[in-house]
């Protein structure tokens, strides 16, 4: 009898040991399961990080693309219509030279002596200026530079003759400028009331001054 409770004792330290074995196993891949998942749902995450980071750099290379072809097309667009505005600018302003150019030339042609002779004249250090006051009156300066010292100046008035060929004056005025040294200039008047004629052909003049002088005898002025 002793013997079999013995017997029963030990069965049943066996199966407490047993028991407590697979308790102990069942324990540990209770504890090891977490730290797999763990270790998945890391990758998965890093993987889907980079994944949204390569389409972001590929959204900011496709928006960028998109500005400078967008900055470029506008570029191109100012840089045609400045070349157009330019080249309509520049046609304009040839287009109205010419139109002036024409117009003036055939005001020279049919116009009043006035409009086709007023201008400026030259032959060597002289220099002519015809202005027009009337239709039929001028003005007459005339400038003549003797040295770099010196030049003398006329001034008179007159109307151009029934064929529009002639200006008479009776008011001529002759002064001699001369300058200093010193930078300061003297004005003699060497005459006044001149008399004389300026005689017009197209483009050239010629000037009968009737004083003592005959200052211009055998030149021909030629308009500038």
């Amino acid at each position: 009898m002793k013997q079999k409770l013995l017997a029963i004792i030990g069965l049943c330290l066996m199966l407490t040991v047993v028991l407590t074995g697979c308790n102990n196993k069942a324990e540990e891949n209770t504890q090891a399961a977490p730290a797999q998942t763990v270790s998945v749902v890391t990758a998965e995450t890093t993987q889907k990080a980079a994944e949204q980071t390569t389409a972001k750099a590929a959204a900011q290379k496709a928006t960028q693309k998109t500005a400078q072809k967008a900055t470029q097309k506008a570029n191109q667009k100012a840089t045609k219509k400045t070349a157009q505005k330019n080249t309509k600018k520049a046609t304009q302003k040839a287009t109205q030279k010419a139109t002036q150019k024409a117009t003036q030339k055939k005001t020279e042609a049919t116009g009043s002596p006035v409009q086709r002779y007023q201008g400026k004249y030259g032959n060597g250090r002289c220099t002519i200026e015809v202005i027009g006051v009337a239709n039929n009156s001028v003005e007459i300066h005339v400038y003549w530079s003797s040295s770099a010292w010196e030049h003398s100046e006329w001034t008179m008035s007159g109307n151009f003759d029934d064929e529009g060929k002639y200006v008479y004056y009776s008011d001529g005025v002759r002064k001699d400028i001369k300058y200093n040294d010193d930078g300061t200039s003297t004005t003699e008047t060497v005459y006044t009331g001149g008399k004389g004629a300026f005689v017009f052909n197209g483009n050239k003049m010629t000037w009968e001054d009737q004083t003592a002088d005959h200052v211009a005898d055998g030149m021909t002025f030629v308009k500038c």
